[in-house]
């Protein structure tokens, strides 16, 4: 609120000190507790199971790791739709994105880099008509659809990850590979680095795997060893 006060009414900030100080008391009394980041294996694993259950275009909004519920076919440029099929990279752009109150653009965009995957995006979404929405049902849908295979795979309801989590598993994977805060940034669309930092320095030592039931992580594993395989398979 008070980032948004001041890009409105730029006279403001010379008095806004009293109000930041406050906000950081607050901060202390009440620290942030920031969303539990979803594991890349997890996230093989989930993908390998909405495949397999024939929940393709759940299993192609979670591949493109973003805000995508709202996206329509012509929000999501494959190598088909630029007659490349060379194109390793396939790029979704976010119309209405969360950080357009922070500085960022009005219209910005997710890249989805990994071959496998961008060739699973185009399986499920190619021939979709450009005006159909990615994702054809509600939020609800997709958080029950989300639950049910954590419950596939045995997850106790205390340590679930939401949907939600999905961005910030992206950060922390491209962190755990050694990319730079720069780059991640970039990634997640953040204005702030200073908020990046405290993120990072906060979750990404922390697994929920490390608490999961033994017979969980099996399925987990299990699960997400076949990530690549059907990632290639033609259907």
């Amino acid at each position: 609120l008070f980032v948004l006060a001041q890009q409105q009414y730029p006279l403001l900030r010379p008095v806004m000190n009293p109000a930041w100080q406050l906000v950081s008391q607050w901060e202390e009394l009440q620290p942030v507790c920031h969303r539990r980041p979803l594991p890349e294996v997890l996230f093989r694993a989930m993908v390998v199971l909405a495949l397999q259950w024939k929940w393709t275009r759940f299993a192609g909004v979670l591949i493109c790791i973003g805000e995508v519920l709202s996206a329509i076919r012509q929000d999501l440029v494959l190598p088909v739709d630029m007659f490349d099929a060379e194109r390793r990279s396939a790029f979704l752009w976010v119309r209405k994105p969360k950080t357009l109150r922070r500085g960022k653009g009005r219209v910005q965009h997710l890249r989805v880099e990994n071959h496998e995957a961008v060739r699973c995006l185009e399986r499920i979404f190619g021939e979709l008509a450009e005006f159909l929405p990615l994702f054809p049902f509600s939020p609800a849908a997709f958080r029950t659809r989300w639950e049910k295979i954590l419950s596939a795979l045995g997850i106790p309801a205390e340590l679930r990850p939401t949907p939600a989590s999905i961005r910030g598993g992206g950060a922390i994977l491209a962190y755990h590979r050694g990319e730079t805060i720069s780059n991640i940034l970039w990634r997640m669309r953040l204005v702030s680095q200073t908020t990046l930092e405290s993120y990072l320095q906060e979750l990404a030592a922390e697994s929920v795997l490390i608490r999961l039931p033994e017979v969980t992580k099996v399925r987990i594993r299990l699960a997400a060893s076949f990530y690549t395989q059907i990632l290639r398979s033609p259907g």
